[in-house]
């Protein structure tokens, strides 16, 4: 099980992939509130962009080397616990040729993390799940064509052990060469 997060905002900047910043809770009886969305882009031994469900806004990151790996993070946390995060994702390329432009995009199946758990266990508040990504790997045109942008996007759906969900608008990283 991934772990890895943090269950309150202040601290979830300092998170660091690799070590254990949820902490153990007790699901309860009873939870009318959902669970905290989150979308975050970790490179380079830090988070360098974070966002959640709570703020409104869409992540958006920006890459300046397509060679370089991201791990792209989908997390949930909830004071009751985080059962699963549901990970969506796919690419987006755009290639052009003169006047004319060319969009290819692809979806990939839904990453799932859950934890088992009920009423009155101890759970961990927390959940996450993500891939490692080099946006060179979808930045290939046909011949003739010119590569315009590539982007990788993401979308988060938290559920806490009471079916109450939550998610995080769209998350995308880009690189435009």
């Amino acid at each position: 099980m991934n772990r890895q997060w943090l269950g309150g905002t202040g601290l979830l900047v300092l998170a660091l992939v690799g070590c254990d910043y949820f902490f153990d809770t007790t699901v309860p009886a009873s939870d009318s509130t959902p669970p905290v969305a989150w979308a975050a882009v970790y490179h380079g031994g830090e988070h360098v962009a974070i966002s959640s469900s709570n703020s409104g806004s869409p992540l958006f990151f920006p890459i300046d080397d397509p060679d370089e790996y991201y791990l792209l993070i989908g997390a949930g946390t909830d004071d009751g616990g985080t059962k699963k995060v549901t990970f969506s994702h796919e690419f987006s390329r755009t290639c052009i040729q003169g006047n004319l432009g060319q969009n290819a995009t692809g979806s990939f199946v839904p990453m799932v993390e859950t934890q088992a758990g009920s009423v009155g266990a101890t759970v961990s508040n927390g959940v996450w799940t993500g891939p490692t990504v080099r946006l060179r790997d979808y930045a290939t045109c046909n011949s003739g064509w010119t590569l315009a942008s590539v982007s990788y996007k993401w979308h988060v759906t938290a559920e806490d052990f009471h079916g109450n969900t939550k998610s995080h608008g769209s998350a995308e990283i880009r690189w435009v060469p």
